[in-house]
């Protein structure tokens, strides 16, 4: 019987290429899973949440003096996780499509882009590359915006920090939302 794939011989076993191919089924691929069909000319793509990465946490805040703190009492606290810094709201955006960080600390008035603007534009990256979206850790000494106050009451994954902001408390907040090891 020929099927038109290759056959291999292993063990006095012959098993076809075909076969092979339907029981591993599938790959990751650039964030899709192929899953092959049985016609394998129109094999079929399933979509899957790709994860962020557990162990990256990234900071975006403004003010040089608040980074450079809050990145010393990050890393003294969670030594095993790296922490990447941004100094506005777009390059927060370019540092978590780069490095899908599991939790941001992210300040609401930057420049260039604020931080509820770049919330808004991750959001909009996690829902078209299909990624899961990070825990978000917003930092003020302003008033946040009714938008934000919601989505942190209906999110408990994402949290609202009014500066000067404790250490213990930055930390809390952090780890509750880093995924389990």
């Amino acid at each position: 019987m020929n099927s038109g794939f290759p056959s291999i011989r292993t063990k006095n076993i012959l098993i076809e290429e075909r076969k092979l191919w339907d029981n591993v089924t599938r790959f990751v691929e650039g964030g899709r899973v192929k899953v092959p069909a049985k016609n394998v000319d129109k094999a079929k793509t399933a979509r899957v949440t790709l994860p962020c990465n557990g162990r990256k946490i990234l900071i975006a805040d403004d003010e040089s003096s608040i980074r450079d703190l809050f990145l010393q009492v990050v890393r003294y606290g969670l030594p095993n996780c790296r922490v990447d810094l941004a100094v506005n709201g777009e390059e927060a955006v370019e540092a978590f499509r780069n490095g899908r960080h599991a939790v941001m600390v992210m300040d609401l008035k930057m420049p260039v882009m604020d931080g509820e603007k770049a919330f808004l534009e991750i959001v909009k990256l996690c829902k078209a590359e299909n990624w899961a979206m990070p825990a978000v850790v917003f930092c003020t000494g302003y008033d946040a915006s009714g938008r934000i106050e919601k989505l942190v009451k209906e999110n408990p994954s994402h949290c609202l920090l009014r500066k000067p902001v404790m250490n213990d408390e930055l930390m809390e907040a952090i780890k509750a939302r880093l995924p389990a090891e």
